[in-house]
C-alpha cells in the first residue's frame, strides 16, 4: 500500500511548470523502485529527469545542470561551497545551466547565460543499474581559471559512455570570483585564508560524486579526474591539496603541467595584494565594510576590473597553508601528493609542456609515488592541417580523447586555437584516420579510468614512465612507444595566423 501511494504521489507531480506523462512517469518510477538507471534518478538533494538516446541498442542518459553546491551569491560570495538546498517533485535536467561569471567575449565561452549561480555538474551514463559500478570519469573543463565551462556537446557526447564509464563535466567559479584573495577575506575565515575558492568547488564535486553517482551507475571507489589546460591545473590543485584525500583514485593531466614549475607560486600575501588593487580600481578602498561593498558590486565590474593592467590580477593557485599548505613543487618533491596513478602529457606542438612541465611532473610523481605515471605526446594533425605542414597545437586532443570527431575538430575553439599555430584554414581534412585515432584514445582513456594501467590488450602495452629519458607513448594513427620526451616537439609553420577570437558561441 505505502508502494502504491508513493506512485500516485509522483504521478501527481509536475516537470518543468507541465505535467508530465503519466504512464512514462509509472515506468520510470518503476524502473528506480527496481534498481535500474531510468530518466529520473534520485540524489541527496531531490529527484532529477535528464533524457536518453538508444545507440546501437546501448541506451546513453544525460542529466544536466544537476547542482552540486548552493549559489556562490550574496554573502555566500567569496565563501567555500554549501551544501545545494533539496527541493520537492522531479527537477528538470535536459537543459544545460548558466556557465560561470567571465567576460562574455571569452574565446573560450560556450552558448548560454552566464551567472554565478553556476555550480552544476552534467551527468552521462550508459549504466543500466544502480548496481553496474562503472568507473566514473569527472573531467574539469581549460580556460586558464578564467572562462570556459563544462556545458559542452564536446565534452557530454555518448563516445566516453559507451566505452562503459560514468562521464561527469564540472562548472566551477572562475577568475575573481573563484581565486580572489583580500586581507579583509582571510580575516573573515575561520583558517584566515582566502583565494582558491574555485578549487575548493571541485572538492565540492567531487564529495558530490562520493554520495550521489551510485545512482548513476558509477562507482565512487573508481574515480578518476581529468583536465585539459587550465582543467589540467585544476587537476594537479587536487592532487597536491590534502583536503581533496579519498575522493579520486587516478588522474590525468593534459597540456596543463605548467602549474609544477617553481616560479608559478603564488603566495597568499601577493593574492592578497592583487585583491586590494582590485578594490582600489573598484573605487571601494575607503568603504567602511569593503567586504560589503565587494559583495554587493556586480559580477561584471568584477570581471572588468581583474582585467586591468594595473590590479595585475591572475587566477591562480595560492598557497595559502590550507587548501594548499607549500607549492605544488614541494609538495610533490616531498611525496606528499596523493599516490594515485597519472597520465600526463601534451601535444606536439607544445615545446614547454614537453620540454619542461611534463617531463618535471612525470619525473617528481614516478620518484615520489608507489603508483605508476604514464607519459604521452599527442601528434596526430587531420591530413588537411598535415598538408600545410601544421604540427598538433594546444587542444587539438580534446575532440579525440572525447570521441567527437569530426565534428569536434570544427568547433570555433579548435579552430581558434588552430589559427593561431598556423593552422589557417577552416577544413581540417578529417578522415577515416581521425576516426581510428579517436577510437584509440578514448579506449585508452576509458581504460585507464577502470584500471589505472592504460595498456589494452590488443592495442597497445604503454609502459610507465622511469625518469629522464624514459618511455612514452606517441599517440597518432599509429600507437609508437618511444624515449625522450623532451625531443618529441614539432614547431609550428613559421608564420602564424593570429585572427579575431571565435564568437563567444564557440562549445568549449
Amino acid at each position: 500500500m505505502r508502494r502504491r501511494t508513493a506512485l500516485h504521489s509522483l504521478l501527481a507531480l509536475t516537470l518543468c511548470g507541465s505535467a508530465w506523462p503519466l504512464q512514462s512517469l509509472a515506468n520510470e518510477v518503476e524502473r528506480a523502485a527496481a534498481g535500474a538507471v531510468s530518466n529520473v534518478v534520485e540524489i541527496q538533494s531531490g529527484k532529477v529527469s535528464g533524457s536518453s538516446v538508444d545507440e546501437g541498442g546501448a541506451v546513453i542518459r544525460t542529466f544536466k545542470g544537476v547542482p552540486y553546491a548552493a549559489p556562490p551569491v550574496g554573502p555566500l560570495r567569496w565563501k567555500a561551497p554549501q551544501p545545494a538546498a533539496k527541493w520537492s517533485g522531479v527537477r528538470d535536467a535536459t537543459q544545460f545551466a548558466d556557465r560561470c561569471a567571465q567576460s562574455a567575449e571569452s574565446s573560450m565561452g560556450s552558448a548560454g547565460k552566464i551567472s554565478e549561480d553556476c555550480l552544476h555538474l552534467n551527468v552521462v551514463t550508459a549504466a543500466k543499474s544502480t548496481k553496474d559500478a562503472l568507473p566514473v570519469m569527472v573531467f574539469f573543463h581549460g580556460g586558464g581559471l578564467t572562462s570556459g565551462t563544462g556545458n559542452s556537446v564536446l565534452y557530454t557526447n555518448t563516445a566516453l559512455p559507451r566505452k562503459g564509464v560514468v562521464l561527469v563535466t564540472v562548472n566551477s567559479r572562475l577568475g575573481p570570483l573563484g581565486y580572489l584573495a583580500h586581507p579583509a577575506l582571510s580575516s573573515e575565515s575561520e583558517r584566515k585564508v582566502s583565494g582558491n575558492y574555485g578549487t575548493l568547488d571541485l572538492i565540492a564535486s567531487l564529495q558530490w560524486v562520493q554520495s550521489n553517482i551510485a545512482a548513476f551507475g558509477g562507482d565512487p571507489k573508481n574515480v578518476l579526474i581529468f583536465g585539459e589546460s587550465g582543467g589540467g591545473t585544476k587537476t594537479i590543485s587536487l592532487l597536491t591539496s590534502p583536503l581533496a584525500k579519498g575522493l579520486f583514485h587516478k588522474a590525468i593531466v593534459e597540456s596543463g603541467s605548467g602549474s609544477i614549475s617553481p616560479e608559478r607560486t603564488t603566495t597568499l600575501a601577493t593574492a592578497e595584494a592583487s585583491g586590494q588593487r582590485m578594490v582600489e580600481k573598484l573605487g571601494l578602498k575607503d568603504q567602511k565594510d569593503v567586504l560589503g561593498a565587494l559583495r554587493s558590486s556586480k559580477w561584471e565590474d568584477l570581471v572588468a576590473a581583474a582585467v586591468d593592467p594595473k590590479v595585475d590580477f591572475r587566477a591562480n593557485l595560492a598557497v595559502d597553508g590550507y587548501v594548499l599548505p607549500v607549492s605544488v613543487n614541494d609538495t610533490l618533491k616531498s611525496g606528499k601528493q596523493h599516490d594515485v596513478p597519472l597520465i600526463v602529457g601534451a601535444n606536439a606542438g607544445e615545446e614547454r609542456e614537453l620540454k619542461d612541465s611534463v617531463p618535471m611532473l612525470a619525473g617528481l610523481m614516478s620518484k615520489t609515488a608507489k603508483s605508476k605515471t604514464y607519459v604521452y605526446n599527442f601528434s596526430h594533425v587531420p591530413s588537411g592541417w598535415k598538408t600545410l605542414g601544421c604540427s598538433a597545437f594546444h587542444g587539438l586532443e580534446l575532440p579525440y580523447v572525447f570521441g567527437y570527431v569530426p565534428e569536434g575538430l570544427t568547433v570555433p575553439t579548435v579552430l581558434f586555437l588552430g589559427n593561431r599555430a598556423g593552422c589557417k584554414s577552416l577544413q581540417p581534412g578529417a578522415d577515416a584516420k581521425d576516426e581510428l585515432v579517436a577510437e584509440h584514445a578514448t579506449t585508452m582513456w576509458a581504460q585507464f579510468a577502470a584500471t589505472g594501467d592504460p595498456s589494452v590488450k590488443g592495442l597497445v602495452t604503454w609502459p610507465a614512465y622511469t625518469g629522464e629519458g624514459g618511455s612514452y607513448l606517441d599517440i597518432a594513427e599509429k600507437l609508437e612507444v618511444k624515449k625522450g620526451i623532451q625531443q618529441a616537439y614539432i614547431p609550428p609553420p613559421q608564420t602564424p595566423a593570429v585572427g579575431a577570437e571565435p564568437p563567444a558561441s564557440n562549445p568549449r
